[in-house]
């Protein structure tokens, strides 16, 4: 059963098959929560930066768990289109190799401007987006 929540989507890793992490390291909670992550997972040999294009590809981090991280597009977000296509890439993965249980911190659309009242619609409707798609 879908379970929304909020935090670090590498503590969310512990507890799933398949952790797909949307973003990028800058300063943000992204950066400290990967730090932390790889501190206790020195055999993850994925570089400073894991959102690089070489890690573009499920990384099996402990017997049976994987992470797969995906880089922000524009503006920091993904289209719908380009969010889409990624979900269903990393889906048919999940299905073709018996993973039952998926995190991911999802990741906001493209249209991020100064107006909070707009980031916050646009936050909402992506969340609605998400919760359309993962029924269908």
């Amino acid at each position: 059963m879908p379970k929304l929540s909020q935090g670090d989507i590498f503590q969310a890793a512990t507890r799933v098959q398949l952790a797909l992490v949307f973003g990028h390291l800058g300063f943000n909670e992204m950066h400290i929560y990967w730090n932390e992550f790889r501190k206790h997972h020195p055999e993850l040999r994925l570089g400073f930066d894991p959102f690089s294009p070489e890690n573009s590809h499920p990384v099996e981090w402990a017997a049976g768990k994987w992470l797969w991280f995906v880089p922000e597009e524009e503006n920091h977000g993904m289209t719908e289109r380009q969010l889409s296509v990624e979900l269903d890439r990393a889906f048919l993965w999940a299905a073709q190799n018996g993973i039952l249980s998926l995190a991911t911190n999802g990741i906001a659309n493209i249209d991020y401007g100064l107006n909070t009242a707009d980031n916050r619609r646009s936050d909402e409707e992506r969340a609605a987006w998400l919760s359309i798609r993962r029924t269908s």
